[in-house]
Formats: structure tokens, sequence, C-alpha cells
């Protein structure tokens, strides 16, 4: 891959960036998300900064010429942006550590190997993949422990209701990817589906939304198989016994609960904001999902022409492509990878896993977080895992049941964005790292756990 060799990245990158003119809504809009502070159960970013910059040396990309490990975290950062071969224009990390923010920064990359700084990033917002499923799953055992419903819930594949017995696959089930449905990949209507949660899982086809034994998705009877529609049904469940939208069941029990004030669902929105209206670039086919979507959207009743944030068409020839927040922005795939977030608001959820994990005054009890990170599946790939050994409900998890937990984590992967969000709750620390490239998630997640090696040591 040919990485471009001037600054002509720069000036697409920064179009309508943080540099543009204050937005009509800034007076009343405090956190700059496209909500006015008088709808905004959350409208203050919070972050005070426990390490000034002015303490590090001049950067070389070096982590070993530095002595502290915040100074190292910036290096390995910015060295990544440089030399990895997914071409990204931003990246942005957040540290958490002995349970409060640490420390945030961002740099943007202009062409030719040059980077700068960029200060402004920490609150830029970015599409967070499957690491939106550890708030999903927190945000059902919130419901548990409000008494609405229980991860002992049969859930039904007919329409995301509730059985009240004989059912096949309980909640648990689903946020573990055990025995319910198998991967999608080629499930397109998961982007493009037009109607809410609720219709989408009250479709009867098969090839829409899936049933337990369907033929082609179901894995009725199955063990692990990770799989969006696993959680795209949990969604629809905790939409349906709250009698609340999906979107706003997480918004008021997480979102606005944990600080992270500026995250959403909605693509929409999150696009007109000066927190995310600047685009990304890839040299990749990252958008072809979308263009795909709109050549089969005329001839597919089932399929909504919804991507709006490429002009590319699939099949076009094209050098670079630009992209935004709103791409392939369907309700079905919300509750599998939906969130949209920045590293601030990413580091705030790490503060309140981490709360509950080490405190008794958190989201959830003690009991209760340690039950959603108690293993449910063995990879068996002990000392050669790309994330960890265990799979557990919402989390990768590196520790045997009963015993204090070292390591926990989820990266994700959505077109033209990548994260990696790394807890150490015996150490009371975190590490979250968003990016606009179709980065490995394996290699983010291992550089995560490199900076919180520099911490520890």
């Amino acid at each position: 891959m040919t990485r471009p060799n001037s600054t002509l990245c720069l000036v697409a990158a920064l179009a309508g960036s943080a540099l543009a003119q204050p937005t009509r809504w800034a007076e009343l809009d405090s956190d700059r998300d496209g909500l006015p502070d008088s709808r905004d159960g959350c409208p203050w970013i919070t972050y005070e900064p426990g390490f000034d910059w002015a303490d590090c040396a001049a950067m070389d990309l070096n982590p070993d010429n530095d002595a502290s490990a915040a100074c190292k975290a910036r290096e390995r950062i910015a060295n990544y942006l440089v030399h990895d071969d997914a071409f990204m224009t931003h990246i942005a990390f957040s540290i958490v550590v002995n349970g409060e923010l640490h420390f945030a920064d961002s740099f943007t990359y202009l062409g030719g190997g040059q980077f700068v700084r960029d200060p402004d990033g920490i609150n830029r917002l970015y599409r967070i993949g499957s690491t939106t499923k550890p708030i999903v799953a927190l945000t059902a055992m919130i419901l548990q422990e409000e008494g609405v419903l229980s991860l002992d819930d049969w859930v039904n594949d007919d329409d995301g209701s509730q059985i009240l017995q004989g059912g096949e696959r309980r909640l648990r089930h689903l946020l573990a990817h055990q025995g319910a449905f198998k991967v999608d990949n080629g499930a397109a209507h998961l982007f493009c589906y037009p109607g809410d949660l609720a219709a989408f899982w009250a479709d009867p086809n098969d090839l829409i939304s899936p049933h337990y034994d369907s033929a082609v998705y179901g894995n009725l009877g199955g063990g692990y198989n990770y799989s969006a529609f696993n959680y795209s049904l949990a969604g629809a469940y905790l939409a349906n016994r709250t009698g609340e939208l999906f979107e706003q069941v997480v918004q008021s029990r997480v979102f606005d609960a944990a600080g992270m004030c500026t995250a959403s669902f909605d693509g929409a929105r999150a696009v007109s904001t000066y927190r995310g209206r600047e685009p990304g670039v890839s040299q990749a086919a990252s958008m072809h999902i979308g263009p795909y979507i709109n050549l089969i959207a005329p001839e597919d009743e089932k399929c909504d022409d919804n991507f709006y944030s490429s002009e590319d068409v699939y099949g076009d020839n094209y050098t670079w492509q630009y992209y935004h927040l709103d791409e392939t922005d369907g309700e079905a795939r919300d509750p599998a990878g939906g969130v949209i977030a920045s590293v601030i608001d990413m580091a705030h959820f790490a503060e309140a896993l981490l709360a509950c994990y080490n405190r008794v005054d958190g989201l959830v009890s003690q009991q209760h977080i340690r039950e959603l990170w108690e293993p449910t599946h063995d990879f068996g790939c002990a000392g050669n895992c790309p994330y960890e050994r265990y799979y557990a409900m919402g989390m990768f998890v590196d520790t045997q049941a009963g015993l204090p937990i070292h390591q926990v984590q989820h990266g994700g992967s959505r077109a033209g964005f990548a994260s990696a969000f790394v807890l150490r709750p015996e150490d009371n620390s975190a590490v979250c790292i968003l990016t606009n490239a179709d980065a490995s998630t394996v290699e983010i997640a291992a550089l995560a756990r490199q900076i919180l090696d520099d911490f520890e040591n």
C-alpha cells in the first residue's frame, strides 16, 4: 500500500474539522454533542489531566528514550500512527490509573511520515465497533439489578420478547455467544434494515432476522460462536422489557450515569456536530458495504439505501476514499457494534467498570461485575491468544472463575474504524485506543497492553 507523500490528505481530513467555525448551537450545547443542554442528561465533559505534556522530551517515536510511562505511551501511539500499514489520519488514546482518568492524547497524520499532536482530538468521535458489547452487557446487568429482567430469562427469537417457560436460549446465552447464532458474514440486513430492532426481529425471513434453528445462521445446540445477531437480539430484548427505545435504555443507564457525555448510537447526529463531522480517509475498500447496499436496495424492500458517508460506488476506481461516522447507520446492528464515542467517553466507561470491581458504589455490584466477567468459553489458546483465553459476557478475560481478575478486554472494528479497550481490574487501570482506519484490533490491543505494562513497571 502506498502512503501519501504530501499534505494532500490533511487538507481533506481537516475539511469541516474542529478548526471550522462554532456550530449554531454552541451556546446551548456545552459538550457539542448535538444534544442541547436542556435535553442532555450529561451536558459537561469532565477531564482534568494528571500529566503535563511538558514533562516529556521532544518526540522521536522511540519509547525507550523516555522514563515516564505516559511519555512512553504517546511515543508508542504516534509510532503506530506513522508506521502501521493501515493508513489512518487520526488516532487517540486514554489511560486510567488508580481508577481515574489520568491522561488522554491524540495525533493527526499529515502525510509523508509527518504528524502533529492534536489536543482537541481527545473528544473526537469514533465508531468503536464491537467494543459496544461490554456496554450492552453492563446495561443488561443494571436492568437485572433494577428488577426489570433477569439474565436467566428465555428470549423469544421471533420478536425479542420473553418466553416464560420452555424457551431455548436465555439472555445470558446471547451475551456469551453461546448456542444461539452463527457468525454473520454476509448478513447485509443487519446494516440496512429500514425498521427498528423490534421490527427487525419480528421479520419472519430467516435470511433477515434468523431463528436459533435457522439453516444459515442458527446455532441451536452449538457452543460458542461470535455473532452480531446474538447482541442484536439481546438489545431487542432490553428494549422490549423496558418499553423504551434501545438507544434510550443505554443512554440513561450507562452513557449518562458513567459520564460518557458525547457517546451515542446516532450517526446522523454525530456527523452534524463539532466532535464528529471530520471525515476519515482510506486507501482500502473501507466503505464497500455501503455502496453494495446502495446497489441492492432498489431491488430489496427489506434493505434501505442508508449509506451516507461515501459517494464511492462498489466497483468504482478511486485513490482515496473519504467517509464519515454515519456509515450504514442501521439500528439492527447497533447493540453489536453501533456506539460512537471519544476516548474520554471510553475512559469514563473504564472508570465505571473498575469502580464496580473495586468498590461497592458502582453502577452494578462487585458480585455482578464478577459474574459478567466469569469465563463462559475456553478458547484453548493459553500462551498464544490474540486477545484472552476465555470469553465471558461482553468481554474476553484471562482469569479462571473464582480468582482475582487480572485482565479483561474487547476490541472492535467497523468499516473505517478500529478500537481496543483493555482493563486490569486488580491494578485498577485501563487503556483505550481509537483510530479511524481498518487497523488490526489484535495489534492495537497488544499496544494497549504494552502501555499498561509500562505503567506497572
